[in-house]
């Protein structure tokens, strides 16, 4: 029951008080009403996949990723839903599935010591087949993420046709069901033998993430760069190894990372105490492990704190708080020449803060850092202006300019005022090319061969075609001889000479796109990229501050297609469906209510007062 319900209460009717039955009914209705239409929080669901096998000897040989999972449990705020399972050749529910609290965090915590490497097999089928059993449509109280560690490919049996049919099954049938049910994927590779267009396939399919990590060393680090797209923490900003706790923050969760030779981590309060793993308060939970420091403060004392450590760009301050920041969905990995809208809003108490006073006084930033700590700053605003869509709501807009070269990116929006601060941290990565194309020959008399493997987290593979236009206007399709795989056989007539290559697809934001490569028949000593280049129309604009003034915007065809572009992804990102639900649903609760209320008014008429009062009370 929501807080609105408390009004809703029910008293004994009298058959000689009709009238007012329906009254009472009525009322009872208008609160029934306003709970299924006050929208609940969305929960985090995420469940947590680890590879057991037996080469994680080798690739993780200090077993790295109980720390790591230790890490991802103490992070985990109470009221997410979570589960950790094991596979190797068969599944096991390491930690059982359902809300976090307390008891679940300790369970958990005893668990991640039992990591082994003593699997025989990798049953990456069986293992998400279990953990999203019940992921079989969408269910809007819930954000679903299933995050998958493995060092290997499907390998379920000596019988490589077995190990086949698996994969297949994964891709196309338990697949398609995830994508459906709105679940995101986020798969790390702990190996450069994992089988990377799988993993791939799975993560770009679900607008996940996916990471290849060399050494378990960076686990920990990876396990919170994606728990941050899974649970999206608001944080406040560290500053010189500074932050400041504002009034309206309850909770304080402090991530510290520790290196080879970091000196002990401590805390200075606001009054100039000093606290340590060795000296704190009951109330505070230090959790000190491989790698990292974890430390919750219940009840912070308002002011500026100061970490007492190694100064390192993946600190963290998470805070639980009833003024919080939301920003839309952001794209995990994007393509070079991309674009995107960034939405941000403050909440309070989970409604939109429009209050003119408070957020005039706010600043709302979008800050993005590349791996040279370059930094690029754009102000969001609320004018109506494209891309804001309605001037003066709460919701602050700025549109992200794709960046001049491929790599990884950490994107931070910022809300600033004189008496708090929020933040929201994701990291995105950023690809130059849409496939990899290998051209072989199996002796110089033979034809060329070429072999095409399109990036499948930035195109659907279903939706894939391709040709080869060679320089005597002769085409030729390049035929799918996997599910993720593309090839066609050039006559060597053709060496040494230029060919064009067309790739056409839909992305996963259900876009079309057509690229052109052009290329030279000569055979490549390994796979190559396809990379893509930026024309002068598509290039990024300079970004620009808060201090530059904006130019002056032209009304052309493309200012107005890029407006529909907005209007779209607002329809998208406000769900038409649960509101149609709604409101046939309510309707059939009208309408059942009032016939039901009048079939017992008919009834009360013809009983005695204490049948009446006894019916009412069953």
């Amino acid at each position: 029951m929501t807080r609105h319900s408390v009004v809703c209460g029910i008293s004994s009717l009298s058959p000689d008080h009709g009238s007012r039955m329906f009254a009472r009914l009525w009322v009872i209705l208008l609160c029934l009403f306003i709970a299924f239409t006050v929208r609940a929080e969305t929960v985090s669901d995420v469940r947590v996949l680890i590879d057991v096998s037996g080469s994680m000897k080798k690739n993780d040989p200090h077993n790295l990723r109980s720390p790591a999972i230790k890490l991802l449990v103490g992070l985990m705020p109470e009221n997410t839903t979570s589960g950790i399972w094991t596979f190797g050749r068969y599944v096991n529910m390491q930690v059982k599935l359902g809300k976090v609290n307390k008891t679940w965090k300790q369970k958990a915590m005893l668990e991640a010591n039992k990591i082994h490497s003593r699997g025989l097999f990798t049953n990456i089928e069986a293992a998400v087949k279990r953990a999203t059993a019940d992921w079989t449509s969408p269910d809007p109280r819930y954000d679903r993420h299933l995050i998958l560690l493995t060092d290997g490919v499907v390998d379920i049996d000596k019988d490589a046709r077995l190990n086949a049919q698996s994969r297949r099954r994964l891709l196309h049938e338990i697949l398609p069901r995830l994508e459906s049910a709105d679940a995101t994927i986020h798969a790390i590779a702990l190996s450069k033998n994992t089988d990377e267009d799988l993993l791939n396939a799975l993560s770009g399919s679900t607008k996940g993430s996916f990471v290849q990590v060399d050494k378990a060393e960076e686990l920990q680090r990876i396990f919170f760069k994606i728990f941050e797209k899974s649970v999206k923490p608001d944080t406040l900003p560290i500053e010189k190894n500074k932050f400041t706790v504002d009034k309206h923050v309850s909770d304080i969760t402090v991530l510290i990372f520790l290196a080879k030779g970091s000196p002990a981590t401590k805390l200075k309060l606001p009054d100039g105490q000093l606290w340590s793993a060795e000296k704190h308060p009951q109330v505070v939970n230090w959790h000190h492990d491989t790698g990292y420091d974890l430390i919750t403060v219940k009840g912070p004392a308002a002011g500026e704190w100061t970490l007492e450590a190694r100064i390192d760009p993946d600190n963290r301050v998470m805070i639980v708080t009833n003024l919080r920041m939301k920003v839309d969905k952001l794209p995990n990995s994007i393509m070079l020449g991309d674009e995107f809208n960034v939405r941000a809003r403050l909440l309070e108490e989970g409604k939109i803060v429009t209050n003119k006073n408070l957020l005039s006084k706010t600043n709302f930033e979008m800050k993005r850092v590349d791996k040279q700590d370059h930094v690029h700053s754009i102000e969001l605003l609320d004018t109506g202006s494209s891309p804001d869509v309605i001037k003066s709501d709460g919701v602050y807009s700025a549109k992200f300019d794709s960046p001049e070269a491929a790599g990884d990116y950490e994107l931070s929006i910022r809300a600033k005022s004189l008496t708090f601060k929020r933040a929201i941290r994701h990291t995105l990565q950023v690809y130059d090319s849409p496939a990899n194309i290998k051209i072989s020959q199996s002796a110089d008399d033979k034809p060329f061969i070429i072999d095409i493997t399109p990036h499948v987290g930035l195109i659907r593979p279903d939706s894939i075609s391709m040709q080869i236009s060679l320089p005597d206007a002769t085409t030729v399709a390049v035929k799918q001889t996997d599910d993720l795989a593309w090839s066609v056989e050039v006559p060597k007539k053709y060496a040494n000479k230029k060919f064009k290559l067309t790739l056409a697809g839909t992305r996963y934001s259900d876009a079309p796109v057509k690229m052109e490569f052009e290329q030279i028949l000569s055979v490549t000593d390994k796979s190559q990229s396809l990379a893509l280049k930026i024309t002068p129309r598509e290039k990024s604009k300079p970004v620009k501050t808060k201090k530059e003034k904006p130019k002056e915007e032209h009304h052309d065809e493309k200012s107005e297609h890029e407006n529909k572009d907005i209007v779209a992804d607002d329809a998208e990102e406000f769900n038409w469906a649960i509101v149609i639900g709604l409101v046939v649903g309510i309707n059939a609760l009208l309408i059942g209510g009032g016939w039901f209320a009048y079939r017992k008014w008919k009834k009360r008429q013809t009983q005695a007062q204490d049948a009446v009062e006894e019916e009412l009370t069953t």
